[in-house]
């Protein structure tokens, strides 16, 4: 292979890769089809298989650089002779394991989307239109239809029973548009068969999860050791609304438990057992009320044990009044719903916040305004 037919075959990865990792950023919005997910995995599994032999084969190069080898298919030859020294070859052969490695991270990530398209349920999806049509009677089955560019009776020509085709991406998409919830609730369980509260909780944050994705939502993130190191005031007040003074015994050693206080989160999920796992996030709502991401696990009493995260969304109203609204234990779907909305926040948070109040200053300056607003007047 040529220098320029190397270049090339480089660039053609490079475009491949970039449309791969735009496909899956579209698939995790819930916009995608089983076509392009198994096209796409068959590329990625082709690109991997590639680089496993390649890089075998200059590995064995490597290995018998500048002896005497028998090499009746000039295999050995072609491959040293792209190199100048020993170490270019090592240094190609580390670029092929990590674009090797690359890829078979795209490909785990192609593979659990088709498995999602394989576990899709024409019927749970038809059912829930239907169910969410019942709350939105401006909307109906044929504008849903005309709004995804398709034929009049499209949904009653899938629902017969002998018809074995599934959905469009574009019908599924603009249903769950018009119908206010996202693809991933349209398609993944049955809404009929929830209760009033769950719907409502689903509802709930459904909404905490688009509005952080568009960018609405101000969160604020604590860290575990933030967290950890909340103490109480003069009057044995906590500083933090969620954690309180505990007493616990110390189980360690000695044939009688010592009582002493901690300041702790108790937890739904592990009561006195709980420690903080990682980054929780607060958001302010409606007149100083706070939405709680509580990142908890239960407490380790041997240095073994494994400990396993729970997500837990709690409300706080002044007052001292808290709620804990649901966890990650939950049964499905709002486990998982929070469980997705606790990884959004998250990646959200790695990304630049910018307050209101900040953003009216800025908006101010890039409209060249430096002077100072009047005072409000008292009265």
């Amino acid at each position: 292979m040529q220098k320029d037919d190397i270049l090339n075959t480089k660039l053609d990865d490079v475009d491949l890769k970039t449309k791969i990792k735009g496909f899956i950023e579209v698939a995790k919005q819930g916009h995608s089809n089983k076509e392009d997910a198994l096209d796409f995995y068959q590329m990625a599994s082709k690109k991997i298989n590639e680089y496993r032999i390649t890089s075998m084969e200059l590995r064995r190069v490597i290995s018998s650089w500048g002896e005497d080898v028998d090499d009746p298919r000039g295999i050995y030859k072609a491959i040293v002779s792209q190199y100048n020294t020993k170490e270019e070859a090592i240094a190609d052969q580390e670029r092929m394991r990590k674009e090797m490695r690359e890829w078979m991270k795209l490909g785990d990530e192609l593979d659990a989307i088709r498995n999602q398209h394989k576990n899709f349920n024409k019927s749970v999806c038809f059912s829930n239109i239907r169910e969410l049509l019942k709350d939105n009677p401006d909307v109906k089955i044929g504008q849903i239809e005309r709004d995804a560019g398709i034929r009049l009776g499209y949904m009653s020509r899938l629902e017969k029973e002998d018809n074995t085709a599934e959905p469009s991406v574009e019908f599924i998409v603009t249903a769950a548009k018009l119908l206010n919830v996202s693809v991933d609730t349209l398609i993944s369980f049955d809404i009929a068969g929830l209760t009033p509260t769950e719907k409502y909780l689903v509802n709930f944050v459904e909404k905490l999860k688009t509005d952080t994705m568009a960018d609405k939502l101000n969160w604020n993130v604590i860290s575990k050791n933030e967290m950890d190191r909340y103490e109480t005031d003069i009057n044995g007040n906590s500083l933090h609304p969620l954690i309180t003074s505990e007493t616990v015994y110390d189980t360690c050693g000695g044939d009688y438990p010592q009582p002493f206080e901690v300041n702790m989160y108790v937890s739904k999920t592990f009561d006195l057992e709980t420690d903080i796992y990682g980054d929780c996030y607060d958001l302010r709502m409606k007149n100083g009320s706070k939405l709680y991401l509580m990142n908890v696990a239960k407490t380790k009493k041997r240095t073994s044990d494994v400990q396993e995260s729970v997500i837990e969304a709690v409300m706080y109203v002044p007052g001292g009044k808290r709620q804990v609204l649901a966890t990650t234990k939950d049964e499905y779907p709002i486990g998982e719903l929070l469980k997705n909305l606790y990884k959004v926040v998250k990646e959200h948070m790695k990304h630049p916040q910018v307050n209101k109040d900040a953003m009216y200053a800025i908006n101010a300056f890039m409209n060249d305004d430096l002077s100072d607003d009047p005072d409000e007047l008292p009265f």
